[in-house]
């Protein structure tokens, strides 16, 4: 009764009545705390790869670890929100206890290179949680830093921190039962980006990958044919994970097509080119990743860094973000770090 004579006087007088502020600051969505975190850790490892270069040891493999900065700088630059604020310099300047605290833990080849791995496996996972957009940008993130932890690793003779167990062996069940399918609706364009487009693209990329894995097998010298017949298999086996998730997403598997047309580079460079073709299939499994959910994302995820490796076993060049299409040199640079003068006693 009470409520229904206060609605009365609100709606008589014109009144709004605001609720109390509860001081309880509103939850920051999950997909911005990851984003964060993952700005937080890389300026960290950033920092440590720097120092790590600048160190006098012999044998320090300071031009690997340059190219390791400027991935950092750039995965850094690609994760700043749109207000950025200027980072703290820790190296100089900074708190007396922030210095003590990098004094106490100097940086190691072998932390820096724990320290890598375990961010771009944080990222991978957060991605398959995370909002589309976000979700590719953490994805690419992880795999480009988890890549350069392998060749780290490689180049210092080091072990590989936790190494992973090897995803994507094990196939996705489709939905057998139409019922579960989602009553019809009309078609999406063809240029729309749904996760039955984003599907069909990956579908597609992997019986273009069958086929030139087949005719390379043919010209291929002995060091390179079983490592090509090792990844057709592969590609074979997630083509059928492919069209079982699109069944599953209640989509048309798109038909093979009988044959491709293999430009001049394959004749002169089989094995380059496949590399040409792992690589070309990054940006389809980065955009799966942001247009689906659950097993499917898992799937994209697992599948976008099994072909950045391949990639990088073919020689090709990868990008410093892996499943992205855009160009490193346009992205907004970092702003300059701030420093907090320590307080000194002058006696006065």
């Amino acid at each position: 009764m009470l409520v229904a004579v206060v609605a009365l006087l609100v709606a008589g007088t014109g009144m709004v009545l605001i609720p109390r502020d509860s001081g309880t600051p509103p939850a920051v969505p999950f997909s911005e705390m990851a984003r964060v975190v993952a700005l937080e850790d890389t300026l960290l490892l950033r920092e440590s790869a720097a120092k790590l270069a600048d160190m006098p040891a012999p044998d320090t493999g300071n031009s690997t670890l340059g190219n390791a900065v400027t991935l950092l700088t750039t995965h850094a630059q690609a994760l700043q929100g749109p207000h950025a604020a200027a980072p703290r310099a820790t190296s100089s300047g900074g708190s007396a206890t922030a210095d003590q605290e990098s004094a106490a833990t100097p940086t190691s080849r072998t932390s820096f290179l724990a320290g890598l791995a375990d961010s771009g496996r944080k990222r991978l996972d957060d991605a398959r949680e995370a909002d589309g957009g976000i979700a590719r940008l953490l994805a690419a993130v992880g795999t480009a830093q988890l890549l350069q932890a392998e060749r780290l690793a490689a180049k210092w003779q080091l072990p590989m921190p936790q190494q992973p167990t090897a995803a994507g062996t094990k196939a996705p069940a489709a939905t057998p039962l139409a019922a579960s399918c989602p009553s019809a609706s009309p078609t999406p364009e063809p240029t729309s980006a749904t996760t039955d487009t984003a599907l069909a693209a990956v579908v597609r990329s992997q019986q273009e990958a069958i086929y030139v894995y087949q005719v390379a097998l043919k010209r291929l010298d002995a060091s390179n044919s079983a490592a090509a017949a090792k990844y057709l298999q592969m590609h074979e086996v997630l083509l059928q994970q492919a069209e079982s998730l699109t069944s599953a997403n209640c989509a048309d598997t798109p038909p093979g097509e009988a044959g491709y047309q293999l430009p001049e580079q394959f004749a002169q460079d089989p094995a380059a080119f496949l590399g040409s073709v792992e690589l070309a299939s990054l940006p389809r499994l980065g955009d799966l990743v942001a247009l689906s959910t659950d097993e499917t994302r898992t799937w994209a995820v697992d599948g976008l860094l099994a072909a950045a490796r391949r990639s990088a076993a073919w020689g090709a060049p990868l990008p410093a973000l892996p499943g992205l299409m855009l160009d490193a040199g346009e992205l907004p640079s970092l702003p300059t770090p701030t420093t907090t003068p320590t307080s000194t006693s002058n006696g006065g």
